[in-house]
């Protein structure tokens, strides 16, 4: 007796389902009522009880539920503040060492460029 594909897939659903709805459900019965011999489906269920133990399903942050929504959704940026305040604590901290380094970097140019300036004036001055 061969099995045919939408029979198989019916079978297999209701396997899935029924270890879904309750952990001891009596697989052999729902095997029976398709009229499926055992030994074609018993690797089957055992693959979909070991992926019933193994899989566990994991709950999102409401941070990553509240951006994805905003994503989807389209909601438009806000500016630059709030875009780094959503980028992850090294990046943040990376781009606070990148701008005081740079205003330091813009200071100290501009501190020589003055003190140049001045040892230009004075001997002008003392002539």
């Amino acid at each position: 007796m061969t099995v045919k594909d939408g029979q198989l897939q019916d079978l297999l659903a209701a396997v899935t389902d029924a270890l879904l709805a309750d952990e001891s459900a009596d697989l052999d019965t729902i095997v029976a009522q398709y009229h499926v011999p055992h030994n074609d489906v018993a690797g089957l269920v055992a693959i979909i009880r070991r992926l019933h133990l193994v899989l566990v399903g994991a709950q999102p942050s409401h941070r990553f539920v509240r951006r994805l929504k905003s994503d989807l959704m389209g909601a438009p940026q806000r500016g630059m503040v709030s875009r780094i305040r959503h980028l992850p604590p090294r990046v943040q901290i990376a781009a606070g060492v990148a701008l005081v380094a740079g205003f330091m970097l813009l200071s100290r140019r501009r501190m020589l460029d003055d003190a140049r300036h001045e040892a230009q004036e004075i001997p002008l001055l003392q002539q």
